[in-house]
């Protein structure tokens, strides 16, 4: 019994850093759509660099989880 609760504890904590979060992120002026899927990380990096850049081309783009 005791190897079974320790390998369901090991089995959580490593689903843990599975966790996968998506977005939609449109762009208000041709309403042109990207769609992102990752880490919640990896997303925040994403709609960041998204943004940045395009706004340096007259670009204003939103996102929304899904």
């Amino acid at each position: 019994m005791k190897k079974l609760s320790t390998f369901l504890m090991i089995l959580m904590i490593s689903a843990c850093g599975l966790v996968e979060v998506c977005v939609v992120c449109t762009e208000a002026n041709t309403g042109v759509e990207q769609d992102y899927c990752g880490s919640p990380d990896e997303v925040q990096e994403f709609e960041d660099d998204l943004e940045n850049t395009g706004a340096q081309y007259g670009q204003n783009w939103s996102c929304i989880g899904s």
